[in-house]
């Protein structure tokens, strides 16, 4: 009875181990197979010009260029644009862009207008891009 007890032990820890070793292989694929479209993309972007105006309530006039250098076509990219307000390399005022889409080896060039509560005095940077699922 013993050996017989000690025989579905094995057998159930070798199972156990084999389970294991398919839920490691799984994640690996997943992962493995998320990185050739990870890698595919290559979004870069730049600010080009930004100009403060001391109107009621104040803003900022930001201009950028965006560039698909990626595998991929891109559909609904929104870039979150902060203002560095006070001149402290901090965002305080942003606001997104509206969606748009880029095709691969494409260059677009846009602007945005963001209200802040004083005149800004520090310039802008891109705080997170968003975009949809693209094809691949």
């Amino acid at each position: 009875m013993r050996a017989r007890e000690v025989l579905h032990l094995q057998e159930s820890r070798e199972k156990m181990k084999l389970a294991r070793f398919a839920m490691v292989l799984a994640s690996f694929l997943v992962i493995l197979s998320g990185c050739q479209l990870f890698n595919a993309i290559n979004l870069t972007w730049s600010i080009d010009t930004v100009t403060s105006y001391a109107t009621l309530p104040p803003y900022t006039h930001v201009t950028y260029t965006v560039r698909n250098m990626g595998k991929y076509d891109l559909t609904g990219v929104n870039l979150q644009i902060g203002v560095d307000v006070y001149g402290n390399k901090t965002y305080p005022a942003s606001a997104w862009t509206p969606d748009f889409s880029i095709g691969q080896n494409q260059t677009l060039f846009g602007s945005i207008d963001i209200v802040t509560p004083v005149v800004a005095t520090g310039w802008a940077t891109v705080i997170s891009v968003d975009m949809d699922k693209p094809q691949g």
